[in-house]
């Protein structure tokens, strides 16, 4: 009984003490964003309440973070809509529908998840201006088909398992009134696989949210994301810290945002997903 409770100590005592070392790098640029960049150098756990300042998020807001968020969520949002609906389907495609070559399909499917993304950038680009998508707004289609094409693994290997759970009598029942797959699809097993579906979402918003190489390779300035903005931001003759600070926190609002509002569906999903596995 002792041994259990020293046990139980340890895990959430080295659980803590992960937890704050993990946050220092955000306090610190929490703590940044918010004083002069004079006190910076001079160390901002030396300033006071008289040298906390709003006036960087409103600086770096100015230079153009606005416009580049506008870009992450045209970008982010339309990613994961796509991959919602185009991995809810070829999902119940393979959790409850046998076709030929099934097996070799959902392989190939999976090795999108192992293909780094560097050995296929250079060749992308001549596709998408053969396709018309490597200019003006289309540039956002381009860049959110690829985004898609990276998650649909991703998607596919998620949501399947929660698909496959559901009981074949609800479907055999739906199929007796008349049910064609896609009612199926939409009435049964997406209302009983929300946990999965807001998992793979709250994943691939933050994977898409992130993302740098793409945007900066396949977009131009007038449509890159918020990540190449903050890049922007900073220059090796023009030290910013402060607005690099600054535009960091907006940056990791949206996702802490959608992770906070969604977070039972996700623990729940996580659970499944354990449970099965």
């Amino acid at each position: 009984m002792r041994r259990g409770r020293l046990t139980t100590t340890v895990l959430y005592g080295s659980l803590t003490v992960g937890s704050l070392v993990w946050l220092v790098p955000v306090v610190t640029a929490l703590m940044i964003s918010v004083v002069p960049i004079s006190q910076t150098r001079d160390g901002w756990w030396r300033a006071g309440f008289s040298d906390l300042t709003f006036g960087n998020y409103q600086r770096a807001w100015e230079q153009g973070l606005s416009q580049y968020v506008v870009s992450s969520f045209v970008i982010t949002l339309g990613s994961v809509a796509l991959s919602l609906v185009l991995g809810s389907m070829a999902s119940y495609a393979f959790a409850r529908m046998d076709f030929r070559l099934k097996r070799l399909a959902y392989f190939l499917l999976l090795t999108t998840m192992i293909v780094p993304l560097q050995i296929i950038l250079v060749p992308l680009l001549p596709w998408l201006r053969a396709l018309g998508l490597a200019g003006g707004g289309a540039q956002y289609l381009g860049i959110i088909l690829v985004h898609t094409a990276f998650g649909a693994g991703w998607a596919v290997f998620m949501m399947s398992s929660f698909f496959a759970d559901v009981p074949e009598e609800l479907l055999e029942a739906s199929r007796l009134d008349g049910a064609s797959h896609m009612e199926q699809l939409r009435h049964v097993v997406l209302p009983l696989a929300k946990p999965g579906l807001v998992s793979f979402a709250i994943i691939d918003f933050v994977f898409v949210w992130n993302d740098l190489l793409l945007g900066l390779t396949l977009l131009d300035r007038d449509h890159q994301p918020l990540t190449v903005g903050l890049a922007n931001l900073q220059s090796p003759h023009l030290a910013q810290q402060n607005l690099v600070s600054a535009g960091s926190i907006i940056a990791i609002l949206p996702p802490l945002l959608v992770f906070t509002v969604l977070n039972r569906y996700y623990v729940r999903g996580l659970f499944a997903g354990g449970v099965k596995g």
